[in-house]
């Protein structure tokens, strides 16, 4: 009898053990846990303004979030065309090379003025500036930045309203998408809201409420003009945006 009660109270000890171990791996995985910033993921671009025809050059992107470096980006993308020929463009993977740069080299095959687009998708937020290279000696650089201006959206029609807005009151908006003449169902639809010189960048997630259509809502802290920019993208093939300005009462 009484070793039958030693043995359960030494089964009760070593329960009691697996117990409080859960219980303290349990609390060390919640101290670890960190609360996932709502602040805008940022991009900023490092290319050569120039460059030569066949000369190897590197694209550099500094990725941050308040100021500290974003080591840990989901992708990296550097899409580089030719203006005028986005249907031709080269989509390259980027590296992590030191604390929140990401890098590709490349070289440029003709003398013409290209367009280097950065997709930066890190911390659920997605970004994507873009800069120009004047490789050699195209006719002008006003030229090609002409025919650029001519075909950029040749093939994409965006269309975001209303222009105009109240300071702290909800504004609705719709932005329209067709490519080629027809509604742009199923993209992934953001507006990038802010002031000419701000640190600071508001993301719009818009929802797709009919063939084409996509709405969402903002509201303007204080009066002004701010930018508005649209981008809209579907897969590895459309990445598409536009820059309008809203007035703001």
């Amino acid at each position: 009898m009484r070793q039958t009660v030693k043995r359960i109270g030494m089964a009760t000890g070593i329960i009691g053990l697996f117990v409080l171990g859960a219980c303290g791996a349990d609390e060390a995985t919640n101290s670890t846990e960190t609360v996932q910033s709502m602040e805008p993921v940022e991009a900023e671009l490092n290319v050569p303004a120039t460059a030569d025809k066949d000369e190897a050059v590197t694209l550099a992107v500094r990725v941050t979030q308040e100021g500290k470096a974003v080591d840990d980006a989901d992708e990296i993308k550097f899409e580089v065309w030719k203006n005028g020929a986005k249907e031709e463009s080269e989509m390259m993977k980027a590296s992590l090379t030191e604390d929140g740069v990401y890098e590709v080299e490349t070289a440029f095959a003709e003398e013409a003025v290209y367009t280097v687009q950065v997709h930066v998708t890190a911390r659920a937020m997605h970004t994507m500036p873009t800069t120009n290279v004047t490789v050699g000696h195209p006719e002008t650089a006003a030229e090609a930045e002409a025919e650029e201006d001519h075909h950029h959206h040749a093939g994409a029609d965006i269309v975001l309203d209303p222009k105009q807005a109240v300071a702290n009151e909800v504004q609705p908006f719709t932005v329209n998408v067709e490519i080629e003449h027809e509604a742009l169902t199923g993209a992934d639809v953001q507006l990038e809201v802010f002031k000419d010189g701000a640190d600071k960048h508001d993301w719009v997630k818009l929802e797709e409420t009919e063939g084409g259509s996509y709405a969402g809502e903002h509201t303007f802290p204080e009066t002004g003009t701010y930018n508005v920019q649209v981008h809209v993208t579907k897969g590895h093939d459309i990445h598409e945006h536009i820059m309008e300005t809203v007035e703001v009462k």
